[in-house]
């Protein structure tokens, strides 16, 4: 995901608030801190999904400094092992799944993360 206004949370050591296609969200950085305000990132979320609604909601990942994130994507496809692959804009988010029922493949859905994870690449 391409991620711009890359902006270090004051007195945190790791977090930043970022926008992207999908909206202004924060995350977790890992790695070396960012020197550029723009960047390529693989988003993770790392809490596995238990909850989900669908929806007819753009896709978002959106959320205010250190409060609780909403995603709101297009189901790509579900593993048999769990893993979910979202479309977010055009980008693919894995996601491990925990809910009673998986969604099905097209379905737009939204649930909320506790946090994201940005994990810097150069291609």
């Amino acid at each position: 995901m391409h991620i711009t206004g890359i902006c270090k949370i004051p007195d945190t050591t790791e977090l930043v608030t970022f926008a992207s296609s999908a909206g202004q969200a924060w995350g977790r950085w890992q790695g070396t801190p960012p020197t550029d305000s723009s960047c390529l990132v693989e988003v993770d979320i790392p809490d596995p999904v238990t909850a989900w609604e669908s929806t007819q909601g753009t896709d978002a990942l959106t959320g205010a400094d250190e409060e609780i994130l909403s995603v709101c994507a297009v189901v790509d496809s579900v593993d048999h092992d769990g893993i979910v692959a979202l479309r977010l804009a055009s980008d693919l988010i894995l996601v491990e799944w925990e809910a009673v029922d998986p969604p099905s493949p097209g379905e737009r859905i939204q649930f909320s993360t506790s946090r994201v994870e940005l994990y810097p690449y150069k291609l």
